[in-house]
């Protein structure tokens, strides 16, 4: 593929992705992706987070970078952590940047028209470069950080930002997005409600000091004009507790917050919610021996379809009753809570209308995984490092079978092709396999499960290291129905 026909792709990628392409430009990106891996990879990119988010052996659910939606006082002596902005952001980093930071982005429309950014516009050194935090939203659904850096970051380059306030409490960085490599966005917790002044410091690994900005806010200002509502639904979806207990909804974002609850059952393997594997608590004797914290990016339009990786109807839906509008659902955010066992989380919408009476919660499916009744397990020689190679084997739980037909080297992946089968009296997709593989000595998840069709399941793990492997049939889990909360938001 030549160079100057992908760099127009790239320039498409992210109108393609966020699903305001015309036509014909959808047209012209998907004949490239057919035929560039290289395009393809960078899709694959658009949909993870512009920014990393602290894996669970980093941060433990309970400790003190714990909970990244708890509004807790933590002293920032306990664990001070940075977020990495990075200077090559990608495309899709940029485009939501730019529609941000132009304030076109219908999630600050709202505290723009009200006048409620406080503004700040103070530069400091860091280094080489100048740090100018220009002003900052103090939303009851979280505090963003609208800042420069020139001149811009390049390559490797990063910047890590902590802020605290002036009782000594740390807040969590929930992620950011950035233009060109000078323009940033960052996302953090929301300050609490006494916050009198917040100190933003930031600092990179490549040179000593750091530049520290103190800012005077007033958080009580933005928040009479939000709206908290602790409902507190509960209903059962088969043997799992699912509880709707608060919602935020803020000027910049409404966010409701969820818990799943099951029964300790040994045959349970954990639960689902939408298209994500299986999460659980492994309980020791001392307590938790194991945690888990995701976020997840609902994918844009065009990506969700009737196959694929993204099946219609597998996200959380809200609707504003009132006024008879969808909200847009951005991201889904969960962890496994150490104290249950159980998962609790919260959906990320776009702002509801101040006008909004009421509004309806459809909770994505949630999948019920339960182990194979024998452990199911499959070993694989001879993986093939280019083309595809011809398999036999069968992995079994209950009354369906994944039968593995071929391997195939794909993009430098590793994917499987199984032909599904037992379902007979079920809806297509009520099944959702949980496969892992042994590489060396570690197992590990897979990156993508996609359905073809209703009965052949393309899976896709990264490459492993070694040319024999073991796959696992973990789990299996059975579709529930998904459930409606009506909520009161006049309150």
């Amino acid at each position: 593929m030549i160079d100057r026909e992908c760099e127009i792709i790239k320039d498409l990628l992210p109108l393609y992705a966020d699903g305001v392409a015309s036509a014909a430009t959808l047209k012209m990106v998907e004949q490239h992706l057919a035929q560039c891996a290289g395009c393809r990879e960078l899709l694959e990119m658009y949909r993870q987070p512009a920014l990393p988010v602290l894996a669970a052996d980093k941060a433990s659910c309970r400790s003190g970078m714990g909970g990244f939606w708890a509004r807790l006082r933590r002293v920032a002596v306990v664990f001070m952590a940075g977020l990495i902005i990075t200077g090559s952001t990608i495309a899709w980093a940029s485009y939501q940047a730019g529609r941000n930071l132009a304030l076109r982005d219908p999630s600050f429309r709202q505290a723009e028209q009200m006048d409620l950014f406080t503004e700040v516009n103070q530069s400091q050194k860091l280094g080489t470069n100048s740090i100018t935090v220009n002003k900052i939203l103090l939303d009851s659904a979280r505090t963003t950080v609208f800042y420069s850096v020139l001149p811009g970051l390049d390559g490797d380059d990063n910047i890590n930002i902590n802020m605290v306030d002036d009782k000594g409490v740390q807040y969590d960085l929930r992620g950011g997005r950035g233009l060109h490599g000078k323009y940033f966005i960052c996302d953090l917790d929301p300050v609490n409600l006494d916050t009198e002044k917040i100190t933003l410091s930031f600092s990179t690994g490549q040179m000593p000091g750091e530049a520290r900005f103190e800012i005077p806010v007033d958080p009580t200002i933005v928040a009479q004009n939000t709206r908290e509502l602790y409902p507190n639904l509960k209903t059962k979806v088969g043997p799992v507790e699912l509880v709707v207990d608060r919602a935020v909804l803020g000027l910049s974002e409404s966010i409701i917050f969820f818990r799943a609850r099951w029964s300790q059952d040994p045959s349970i393997a954990g639960v689902g919610i939408g298209l994500d594997r299986p999460m659980f608590t492994v309980m020791g004797p001392n307590g938790p021996s194991s945690a888990e914290s995701r976020v997840s990016f609902t994918p844009p339009e065009p990506m969700i379809k009737e196959y694929g990786a993204f099946l219609s109807g597998s996200w959380a839906d809200l609707i504003d009753v009132t006024n008879g509008k969808r909200i847009k659902l951005n991201e889904t955010r969960t962890q496994t809570d150490s104290i249950t066992g159980g998962i609790e989380g919260s959906f990320h919408f776009d702002p509801v209308d101040p006008s909004a009476r009421e509004l309806k919660l459809t909770s994505p499916p949630l999948y019920l995984y339960r182990f194979p009744e024998k452990e199911q397990l499959l070993k694989i020689n001879n993986l093939p490092r280019q083309g595809e190679q011809a398999l036999n084997g069968v992995l079994r739980s209950g009354t369906v079978t994944f039968a593995l037909e071929r391997a195939a080297a794909e993009d430098n992946q590793l994917a499987l092709y199984f032909k599904f089968s037992g379902g007979e009296n079920k809806p297509p997709f009520y099944y959702r396999p949980d496969f892992q593989i042994k590489d060396k000595e570690f197992w590990q998840g897979y990156i993508r499960l996609e359905w073809l069709d209703e009965q052949n399941i393309k899976v896709t793990f990264p490459q492993p290291e070694i040319d024999q492997v073991i796959l696992k049939l973990s789990s299996v889990g059975e579709k529930l129905p998904k459930v409606d909360f009506q909520l009161d938001a006049a309150r």
